[in-house]
């Protein structure tokens, strides 16, 4: 559903289901529920230093024109339900870049070595391997997402983990994943061995490989051509210390929940070497014959997002991601 006019009468233009048109045309149509959702929104243009002054702050996003309406019946960001009536405060899903294991997010994209050949291109482009992940690989770098409540309201220790996190179920044992799976075909999650925490000194102690790889499983996915995964959610033990800020290692400001590890496995045929044949993918979806760092060497690409969403917070994160393949020297 989407505003047309949002000036003067309101007028909304929806699109109807196939059981709503059935109705409709029967005469019983009625309204029953409805969810709100702000999709569209870039919360990016709220401006506290506007010209003409913080009354205006958001006058940008007021001004923001709904798109056509929508024939998915989900809403990626609609407002999330909880039955309780204490929480005051939610855990949100933050992505982890402190840690050794996490790979790097270049130019605000995760990038995704299709084979061995792209991944030893990456590492000399990027000066390193920290940039890039490696499809199909259980050790190396990883997508490290972190669940609890980034506030510097409450202190990050373990009693205040336990009374606004897991006395009230919003610990994230698992994570569901979900991707498109023209391009993406498997998943690897960390295993039961894994930890991340903190010593009494306040310094790092994680481990979140090697990765164990995890089946699609039978939900329905919010979205056409995607499958979910359940990766493990792996305690967050990181806690406050007076010595060393535990913000070194944690994106999360204050009680910490879990963290998961992630490595992704692209389809087949997008993983032929140079010399290989080109799968027709990168032509329909991407591009193909890049200059992506000038110079004379062709890359292949695909831009993908994929979803994360905690199972016990309902709280989700897109991981923009890149699938690129070493084409040669042209």
């Amino acid at each position: 559903m989407a505003f047309l006019d949002n000036s003067g009468d309101i007028i909304l233009d929806a699109i109807l289901t196939d059981i709503g048109r059935k109705r409709l045309a029967q005469g019983n149509f009625k309204i029953s529920k409805f969810k709100f959702g702000d999709d569209e929104i870039d919360y990016n243009l709220y401006d506290t230093n506007h010209p003409s002054g913080s009354v205006y702050a958001d006058l940008t996003i007021l001004q923001t024109p709904i798109l056509e309406p929508s024939t998915k019946l989900e809403i990626l960001y609609g407002p999330t339900a909880h039955t309780r009536t204490d929480l005051l405060y939610l855990p949100i899903l933050k992505s982890n870049e402190l840690v050794s294991d996490a790979v790097q997010a270049t130019s605000s994209l995760y990038w995704l070595a299709v084979n061995t050949e792209t991944a030893n291109d990456l590492k000399t482009r990027f000066s390193g391997s920290s940039n890039h992940l490696q499809s199909d690989l259980t050790s190396g770098k990883v997508i490290v997402v972190e669940s609890g409540l980034d506030t510097t309201d409450l202190t990050g220790d373990g009693a205040n983990r336990a009374s606004y996190i897991i006395s009230t179920n919003m610990l994230d044992s698992s994570y569901t994943l979900n991707m498109d799976n023209r391009f993406l075909i498997g998943a690897y999650g960390a295993s039961r061995s894994a930890y991340f925490r903190n010593d009494s000194a306040g310094a790092a102690e994680v481990n979140l490989t090697p990765l164990s790889r995890v089946t699609s499983n039978s939900s329905t996915s919010f979205l056409d051509n995607h499958s979910t995964y359940s990766i493990l959610g792996v305690n967050n033990n990181v806690v406050y210390n007076a010595t060393t800020a535990a913000t070194t290692i944690s994106a999360i400001a204050g009680p910490r929940g879990s963290v998961c590890a992630v490595n992704l496995a692209a389809q087949s045929e997008l993983t032929s070497t140079s010399t290989g044949t080109r799968s027709s993918l990168y032509n329909l979806y991407g591009f193909i014959d890049q200059k992506l760092f000038g110079g004379g060497s062709n890359y292949d690409y695909i831009d993908t997002t994929v979803y994360l969403e905690g199972d016990s917070s309902t709280s989700r994160i897109q991981i923009p991601l890149r699938i690129v393949r070493y084409g040669g020297e042209a």
